[in-house]
């Protein structure tokens, strides 16, 4: 533990700069009050108290929906998402999300989505997983960075957590099957980073492309709409609702003239146990 916690303040100190210089809060946001913060770490207690024990003979799949971003349309997504997915992987009582706000003047409902609180909820779906056959999935959703990180905001406070950062939390944690959705600009920077036999990354962008439906008050990104929102609640598989969703994604963008952002997938050649636990097989 005492690496991990070591990997998540280097998630802060190498994020907080860059993040500040290039998505600045508004100087006029005010820090949360002490109330507000109380309740967020006693919701972060709940959901990992109330995390449903792994099944033995049954491939579980643990869900950690995150929103980094204090603004609605990436908590919506969030909620949208961890919905989705729970029932997709039978993944009801294995469910956390995580969000750092709907915006000002929102109350809180959610534990907080700071790199220290996504690292504590890897480490604790850590302890109760069976780490070599059950299965994470990992969506978090906010804008992304040029440099390849996806931005973490709340409210006057700035991070930025770096893939392969994210690959050490979670080799740290020794989660083996993954699944990780990363929806943001950029975020195809996440893909060589994450890669292994047992994982599967799903990404919004090329790592140089931006994606587009992000503004504040929207209830979906483009992304999150076309692949979570629509194609995934279908009865298809990951990478099935995958290409449908690009092709989606790119109606819309040429109905709007704006550059592609050309969608990335991952499929590791070991993940049976992802597919496994989204038909509901036995290990």
């Amino acid at each position: 533990m005492r690496r991990l916690a070591i990997l998540v303040m280097a998630m802060v100190l190498a994020g907080g700069a860059t993040a500040s210089a290039q998505l600045r809060p508004s100087p006029r946001t005010q820090p949360i009050a002490p109330a507000q913060e109380l309740a967020q770490f006693r919701a972060l207690e709940k959901s990992f108290a109330e995390l449903a024990p792994q099944r033995r003979g049954v491939v579980d799949a643990y869900v950690l929906s995150v929103a980094l971003w204090d603004q609605h349309v990436f908590q919506n997504e969030a909620e949208g998402a961890a919905s989705v997915l729970a029932q997709r992987f039978n993944a009801a009582g294995r469910t956390i999300v995580l969000s750092n706000g709907a915006g000002e003047g929102v109350a809180r409902r959610y534990g907080g989505a700071r790199p220290s609180e996504v690292g504590a909820a890897l480490a604790r779906l850590g302890e109760v997983m069976d780490k070599e056959e059950d299965v994470l999935v990992l969506f978090m959703t906010s804008h992304g960075l040029p440099d390849g990180s996806i931005g973490v905001q709340d409210q006057f406070r700035s991070y930025a957590i770096f893939p392969t950062v994210l690959r050490s939390s979670l080799d740290e944690v020794g989660i083996k099957n993954r699944l990780v959705i990363v929806s943001s600009c950029f975020a195809g920077a996440f893909i060589p980073a994450l890669q292994s036999d047992t994982t599967m990354v799903f990404a919004a962008a090329a790592h140089d492309r931006t994606s587009f439906g992000c503004v504040p008050e929207n209830d979906w990104t483009y992304f999150g709409d076309a692949f979570l929102n629509q194609t995934l609640r279908q009865n298809r598989t990951l990478q099935s609702a995958f290409d449908t969703a690009k092709v989606l994604i790119q109606s819309w963008e040429a109905r709007d003239n704006i550059r592609p952002s050309l969608p990335q997938s991952y499929v590791g050649p070991n993940t049976q146990a992802i597919t496994a636990a989204m038909t509901g097989r036995a290990k």
